[in-house]
């Protein structure tokens, strides 16, 4: 086999070994997920590997991806995007705790979070709900915020913030709509630096020690999600200080962007991956 091919099988298992683990608990089956497959190649090789300035055919479909061209009529007339999803809309829970976060009306001297009385003209949760969730109302916020443990009511009536971003605690359709999102945008980056030079490359960096004595584990990961938690919220500030200082009828065509930052812990590589 090609060099370039084994490398890419070998890689192709490691990314598929955690999603079949997540696939099989929710008894997605080998027969859906080959039919999820289908449908992913049909529609990449539409939208990515069309010939310039030519209408791709079923035939050229069939012949890129495999598949017979009985297969590529059927799946080409499933929209993609049409299929159900459990929703790309930033959720406003969000949205509020963004505010909460970076609007000076509802920060202390030190920028940390105020705590919130319910109600008031002033800096209260219900103004910044009114201010950053749209139409959805403070009672709806407030159940979401302390279902997911983001907020805690205290026994004066204030709102206190005590999670720094938006983590559904017991919402698999929530937790794994945020894993495939953020497992497509690394994935993104990287196709993205595969086609472009070193000078050209969006951000893809990592830090990876081997043979870290396990009593260093867990020091490690809370010093971790310290700094990657104040590097977000820095991110977070940035983009929303910039975006408010462009006019609505200036800001010209927009796109999303981000940055991701993970842990990991697993098996040394040399000793075997972890299954």
């Amino acid at each position: 086999m090609d060099p370039i091919k084994t490398i890419l099988v070998q890689g192709t298992l490691r990314i598929l070994r955690p999603l079949i683990r997540i696939l099989m608990r929710y008894e997605i089956s080998h027969r859906e997920f080959a039919e999820i497959a289908k449908q992913a190649y049909v529609d990449v090789a539409n939208n990515h590997f069309a010939l310039p300035n030519r209408k791709s055919t079923y035939t050229r479909v069939a012949v890129l991806t495999g598949l017979s061209r009985k297969e590529v009529m059927r799946l080409s007339k499933t929209d993609p995007d049409a299929l159900p999803t459990s929703g790309r809309s930033l959720n406003r829970a969000t949205v509020v705790i963004g505010g909460w976060l970076r609007d000076p009306a509802f920060l202390n001297t030190d920028n940390t979070p105020k705590r919130l009385p319910l109600q008031g003209e002033q800096a209260s949760f219900e103004t910044l709900v009114t201010r950053y969730s749209g139409n959805v109302t403070v009672r709806a916020i407030l159940d979401e915020l302390e279902r997911i443990n983001a907020v805690r009511i205290s026994s004066d009536g204030t709102v206190e913030l005590i999670s720094k971003g938006y983590v559904p605690q017991h919402d698999p359709s929530k937790k794994i709509d945020i894993i495939s999102s953020s497992a497509a945008d690394l994935l993104e980056t990287a196709v993205f630096n595969l086609d472009h030079d070193n000078d050209q490359a969006r951000f893809q960096r990592r830090v990876v020690y081997d043979f870290v004595p396990e009593h260093l584990v867990e020091s490690f990961k809370q010093y971790s999600n310290k700094k990657s938690q104040d590097l977000l919220l820095d991110y977070n500030q940035w983009l929303a200080e910039h975006r408010q200082q462009i006019p609505a009828d200036q800001q010209g065509p927009v796109k999303r962007v981000g940055v991701g930052i993970y842990y990991f812990e697993n098996k040394n590589l040399l000793e075997g991956e972890e299954k």
